[in-house]
C-alpha cells in the first residue's frame, strides 16, 4: 500500500508520484513519458511494450484509488525520439486508461504540435492547455512564460497554490552506504508545490544543488521536502534536505 501524506492545505501527496486535490477532483502528475525511443536491438519493441504495460497497470491502480474528475499531466509527455508505431499504441492506451475515469488535461508548457496532430489523426479525447485554474489552484508547467503568469495570479489570489513541473526534484539521502541515495521528491511551500517525475526514466535535479530552472522554484520559500522511497514518503525539513 502506497503512503499518503495530507498537507495543511488539504492536498494529498501519494508515494506513487502524484498529488490529489480532493476539492477539485484533480489528480496531478509531472514527468510522465509516453512511449519511448525506437528499439536499438532485436526484441527492443517487446521490451518497450512490456515497460508500457507495467506503467499502465500502475497508472490504472492510481486512477482506481482516486477516481478523479480530471487527470492533469504537467510537462510534455512525448519523448524527443519516437518509434511512430509504438507512440501510437502508447498514446492511445494511455488516453483510454485515463478517460475511463474522467477527463485528461495536458499542460506541456511550450506548444507541442505533435499532440494536436495525434489528437486529430487518431481521434483522441484530451485537452491541451497552457494552464489550468481550478478554484484556489493553478497548475502550470513552470517555464518562464507560465511562471510569469503564475506570479501575477498569486498576486491576486493570496490563498492560492501553484502546482508545477519542470524541475523533477531529487533528494539525496545519506544512509550507511558510500554514496547518497537518490529519491524523487515533492517540494512544498505555503503557496507552491513542485511535483516529482512520475516516470522513472525522467532524470531529476538534486535539491541540494539548488540549480533550479523555473523562476517558480528559484523564488519559492520552501518549507520541506517529501521524498519517495519505494512506496514510502519521508518528510524532511527544508534546511536538512537542502544540505
Amino acid at each position: 500500500m502506497a503512503d499518503q501524506l495530507q498537507l495543511e492545505s488539504g492536498v494529498v501527496l501519494d508515494a506513487r508520484g502524484a498529488a490529489w486535490f480532493g476539492e477539485a477532483g484533480i489528480l496531478a502528475l509531472a514527468g510522465v513519458q509516453i512511449g519511448g525511443p525506437g528499439p536499438s536491438r532485436p526484441g527492443g519493441s517487446s521490451l518497450a511494450l512490456s515497460a508500457l504495460d507495467d506503467a499502465l497497470y500502475r497508472f490504472t491502480e492510481l486512477l482506481a484509488d482516486y477516481r478523479p474528475l480530471k487527470t492533469v499531466v504537467l510537462g510534455n509527455p512525448l519523448p524527443g525520439v519516437l518509434n511512430p508505431a509504438l507512440l501510437e499504441h502508447a498514446l492511445k492506451s494511455f488516453v483510454a486508461t485515463v478517460t475511463c475515469h474522467g477527463e485528461l488535461v495536458l499542460v506541456p508548457g511550450a506548444p507541442e504540435p505533435r499532440l494536436d496532430e495525434a489528437r486529430q489523426r487518431w481521434g483522441l479525447s484530451f485537452q491541451v492547455l497552457p494552464a489550468l485554474e481550478a478554484g484556489r489552484l493553478l497548475l502550470v508547467h513552470g517555464d518562464d512564460a507560465s511562471a510569469e503568469a503564475a506570479r501575477a495570479w498569486l498576486a491576486g489570489h493570496p490563498d492560492g497554490l501553484v502546482v508545477f513541473d519542470r524541475e523533477h526534484p531529487v533528494a539525496l539521502v545519506r544512509q550507511q552506504v558510500p554514496s547518497p541515495m537518490r529519491y524523487p521528491c515533492f517540494l512544498v511551500a505555503p503557496d507552491r508545490l513542485c511535483l516529482p517525475a512520475y516516470s522513472p526514466a525522467v532524470g531529476g535535479s538534486p535539491v541540494s544543488e539548488g540549480r533550479y530552472q523555473s523562476p517558480l522554484a528559484q523564488e519559492a520559500s520552501w518549507s520541506r521536502v517529501v521524498a519517495i522511497a519505494g512506496l514510502r514518503l519521508v518528510s524532511l525539513p527544508w534546511p536538512q534536505a537542502a544540505r
